[in-house]
């Protein structure tokens, strides 16, 4: 397949950025760095490359967790004495875990330091009138270690269900508590046990105030990977202008690095923002997470957010996967979100392709382990074959 042909360019832009940028925090000089070395890459075959300055508060994403342990320890130990106050504790420590983390909102963030990120959009236009344009993006940033994740693996997912349910578990009994309490009934004996098995479960808890510390990870699979078949795709597309193989007649494609995405996706936020009202209709291609393309997936939804990606784009990624003989999974991804997330939520249609094992938290999600030795360079052209048949089949419509 013609994408063979860029694959030693790809991975050897991943190694070069390991090894000259490294890991790359939110709103960081690294991920700048690497923003200016993918305009760079990217900018022989764009008409324009252009840079798009944004605040937003990197470290409200998971930041708070000390804090919702605290607000845990002080109602547990209120649970004996002022139960309602338990309850109104556990309240506020479960609405912000709910509206920031797993629906994406911007909950608390003017409570924490404000910080600039740099989306660096390429654009490539058409050999004849654009009628459409398709951004086919990845994001710079990379994570800060999830240290549960790191230290318990697979099991991690155990402790933060226990974790969770530990807070519903505070929030009801601590209602339930105070409205006997104000009825005046007498106090039944499984209160006193519920209030032991918080204690009990509150090591579980206090576990979380080490989520993560202020360690970033090298961010190979996630996403430089993605990156790096975006810089593959302008690679391809200066040679196919040349006439080697496909290049868009009607189709502007725009080739978006984007920033902050680990921290919350603020980056796609802002830019889907930004572009609602262009002129010309659009679709999103988003590549994060690849390193093997046994595990080739299509998410036609994000739970977390509540996001429902374009059926459309997922037929036709699904249809562009089997031009190329691959084998791809259409499915739903249970826990986080891409920046698909939030263009399809800002209105932008939009789909979501990684190349790893979504079914689990693997070793390398998030850890020190993140690193190019477990990228296989096949999954790398797999990906960016797809990309090429999906802009093909688009521009063709």
């Amino acid at each position: 397949m013609i994408a063979d042909r860029y694959t030693d360019y790809m991975y050897g832009l991943i190694d070069r950025v390991m090894k000259e940028i490294g890991p790359r925090e939110s709103c960081s000089e690294e991920e700048r760095a690497l923003g200016r070395l993918f305009a760079e890459e990217v900018a022989p075959v764009c008409e324009t490359v252009e840079t798009e300055r944004f605040t937003c508060s990197p470290k409200a994403f998971v930041g708070f967790f000390p804090y919702l342990v605290l607000l845990y320890v002080v109602g547990v130990v209120l649970y004996f004495f002022l139960p309602a106050v338990s309850a109104v504790l556990s309240l506020i420590g479960g609405a912000v875990l709910f509206l920031e983390v797993v629906r994406y909102k911007e909950f608390i963030d003017p409570f924490f330091p404000s910080k600039e990120g740099e989306n660096v959009v390429g654009t490539v236009r058409p050999s004849r009138e654009a009628t459409g344009r398709v951004y086919v993006s990845a994001h710079f940033d990379s994570a800060y270690e999830f240290k549960i994740w790191y230290w318990f693996k697979g099991f991690s997912s155990v402790l933060m269900g226990i974790a969770f349910l530990s807070v519903v578990l505070l929030f009801g009994s601590g209602l339930a508590r105070a409205i006997v309490e104000g009825m005046g009934l007498p106090q039944a004996a499984a209160f006193k046990v519920l209030g032991w098995v918080l204690v009990g479960v509150s090591p579980v808890v206090i576990l979380f105030a080490f989520f993560h510390t202020k360690d970033v990870v090298p961010g190979a699979m996630d996403d430089m990977a993605g990156v790096a078949v975006c810089a593959g795709l302008a690679r391809y597309l200066a040679d196919a202008r040349s006439g080697e193989g496909f290049y868009p007649e009607h189709t502007e494609v725009v080739l978006l690095g984007l920033s902050s995405e680990e921290a919350g996706l603020r980056g796609a936020k802002r830019f889907a923002a930004a572009h609602l009202d262009d002129p010309l209709p659009a679709a999103g291609i988003f590549l994060d997470g690849i390193y093997d393309e046994r595990f080739f997936t299509i998410f036609k939804r994000e739970l977390w957010p509540g996001a429902v990606l374009d059926p459309e784009l997922v037929e036709l990624a699904g249809r562009a996967a089997r031009e190329g003989g691959f084998e791809a999974k259409v499915s739903v991804l249970p826990l986080g979100a891409t920046d698909a997330s939030a263009f399809a939520l800002a209105g932008i249609p939009s789909v979501s392709m990684c190349l790893w094992d979504a079914g689990r938290l693997v070793p390398h999600y998030h850890t020190r382990h993140d690193t190019i030795e477990h990228i296989k360079p096949g999954s790398l052209a797999v990906a960016l074959q797809t990309v090429i048949n999906m802009l093909e089949r688009w521009d063709g419509s």
